[in-house]
């Protein structure tokens, strides 16, 4: 299959859905690039966008049809026929992820955060594609590529994460709650503008302990060789252990959903990488490290409920011990499995990409 990039394209889109009306502004900007690296741009503008409510005109035309499934509908499919480009997607967010695998299927990279890659300049702006694709919806929630976003505090370095995520079809990015229980921080703004699906949490289960506890409640905390340490989760069968974390839970869950309603997924993990750490006094040991995590996060689960019925917690497979019985402690309805760990970059990032996509 052959795109011919130099032809007069028109793009229809619903102007009435947001994440249509940018997803066109992006592919239209990309076709121009191309157009100019393969030499035939001069003279034209960048593909005009209708409203496909409007009297459609005639082909070349390139069709964006967005479902209206869920956000954690993903899927996407598209098809190239003579003189017409339809891309469809389940959601705002399957149509997004549905503009960038043609443009892949075109060529264009995004290999790393901040750095974009064009193919080579094809003759006559005649650019060979791979076969048309598809990709069938994930199962909500558990199965949709996330990114946590834990490690780059720097604006810039996060903007980058949030292009490069977009472009690569993660379809989730998962905010931290010290970030999110302020008002209107830029990464969910940016987040919104590619339709990606906002979550909140990561490595912050010992949040709902706080550490300045210690001095005087000692008992909150892990026991390790007989003696109380505050570096490091907590005490999860200990009464009042789990009477401050439900309150320190409800104030952290009702300030996140004042300022964010539409979060449905929240990650209480314990401390990165010591996951598997947690007390052992003699209550504690009774139970397995995996047990251990399920009464903790149990505890947070009772909380998530009053407050937010529709939201869930995840539970890592990886952060249960491998108990192959899966535990003698039953999970709560609103907790579900995480098969794998969402991706992660970490450290300093370029500040710009080599195809920029500005925000508005």
């Amino acid at each position: 299959m052959i795109f011919d990039v130099s032809r007069d394209w028109v793009i229809l889109t619903p102007y009435s859905v947001p994440a249509a009306r940018r997803g066109a502004e992006e592919l239209s900007r990309h076709i121009d690039l191309l157009r100019r690296r393969a030499g035939t741009g001069s003279g034209k503008k960048p593909p005009a966008i209708e409203d496909a409510a409007a009297t459609a005109p005639e082909e070349p035309l390139i069709l964006l049809n967005p479902g209206d499934g869920g956000p954690y509908r993903n899927g996407f499919s598209w098809r190239l026929g003579d003189g017409r480009l339809e891309i469809y997607g389940d959601s705002g967010r399957g149509l997004w992820n549905g503009i960038f695998d043609f443009l892949e299927a075109l060529g264009v990279r995004w290999p790393e955060p901040g750095r974009g890659e064009l193919p080579p300049p094809a003759r006559g702006g005649l650019y060979p594609l791979r076969d048309n694709r598809a990709r069938k919806a994930s199962d909500p929630p558990a199965g949709v590529p996330r990114l946590i976003l834990a490690g780059n505090g720097k604006p810039k370095n996060r903007d980058a994460l949030i292009h490069w995520a977009a472009r690569n079809k993660i379809d989730a990015l998962i905010l931290p709650l010290r970030d999110l229980n302020r008002p209107r921080p830029r990464a969910p703004v940016l987040a919104e503008h590619y339709a990606l699906i906002p979550e909140a949490g990561g490595w912050e289960l010992s949040l709902l302990i706080p550490r300045r506890f210690f001095l005087f409640h000692r008992d909150l905390f892990r026991m390790e060789s007989g003696k109380r340490n505050r570096a490091f989760n907590f005490c999860p069968t200990n009464p009042a252990s789990i009477s401050l974390l439900k309150k320190e839970a409800a104030k952290f869950f009702s300030a996140l959903f004042r300022i964010h309603p539409e979060i449905e997924v929240i990650h209480l993990w314990p401390d990165r990488g010591h996951e598997k750490t947690w007390c052992s006094c003699p209550a504690c040991r009774a139970f397995s490290t995996g047990d251990l995590y399920r009464i903790a996060l149990n505890s947070a689960a009772d909380v998530l409920a009053e407050l937010a019925p529709k939201a869930r917690l995840s539970l890592p497979e990886s952060f249960t011990g491998g108990d192959e019985s899966g535990g003698s402690v039953s999970l709560r309805p609103n907790i579900f499995p995480l098969e794998r760990l969402p991706r992660e970059i970490r450290g300093a990032l370029p500040e710009t990409a080599d195809i920029p996509t500005p925000v508005s």
